[in-house]
């Protein structure tokens, strides 16, 4: 252990990521009040287990497979059977109105398109701004293959943005 994290407490970590967490959730799930509710539900888990991400070092990694695998969870738990026996997915994400402006609007309507691994680790690398060994280690992937969700995530999100005119020529 760093002697950077070594005197860390609970408070800390929650003062230090808390927001950083719900902004993920809120991204994973599609809305701020589940992710306001997964977040706070992560943290006290870590809490009641006695866990503490940053005995090993940076609790980013850790910190981020926690909330990744209470999202998953959660949009297990919102799924419910129709009359014939299909899926409903309570929980698709809809990130249309996650931030004013149209070309964000667009950028976070298009990354809601991914699906579930291209997403979660584009949110990670590019708006949690964690590195991609940080991702790795927050999907539980080996970094090549995170590095080939990216890819795919990228080529994906330039296909789609790529018809709009604000996109055309990047």
């Amino acid at each position: 252990m760093t002697a950077e994290y070594r005197d860390w407490d609970y408070s800390r970590l929650v003062n230090e990521y808390f927001s950083r967490a719900v902004r993920f959730c809120a991204r994973m799930l599609g809305n701020i009040t589940d992710g306001e509710e997964v977040a706070q539900q992560a943290f006290v888990g870590l809490f009641e287990k006695g866990s503490k991400p940053w005995e090993k070092g940076d609790p980013l990694p850790y910190l981020y497979r926690v909330l990744r695998n209470a999202c998953i969870d959660h949009v297990r738990r919102r799924r419910t059977r129709n009359a014939d026996g299909s899926l409903d997915q309570a929980a698709t994400v809809d990130l249309s109105n996650a931030e004013a402006g149209e070309v964000r609007e667009a950028v976070l309507e298009a990354v809601g398109r991914l699906e579930e691994g291209q997403r979660e680790v584009v949110l990670l690398r590019y708006f949690e701004e964690l590195s991609l060994k940080e991702v790795a280690d927050a999907v539980g992937k080996s970094v090549g293959a995170t590095a080939m969700l990216l890819t795919r995530a990228k080529a994906n999100l330039k296909e789609w943005l790529g018809k709009l005119p604000e996109f055309e020529n990047d």
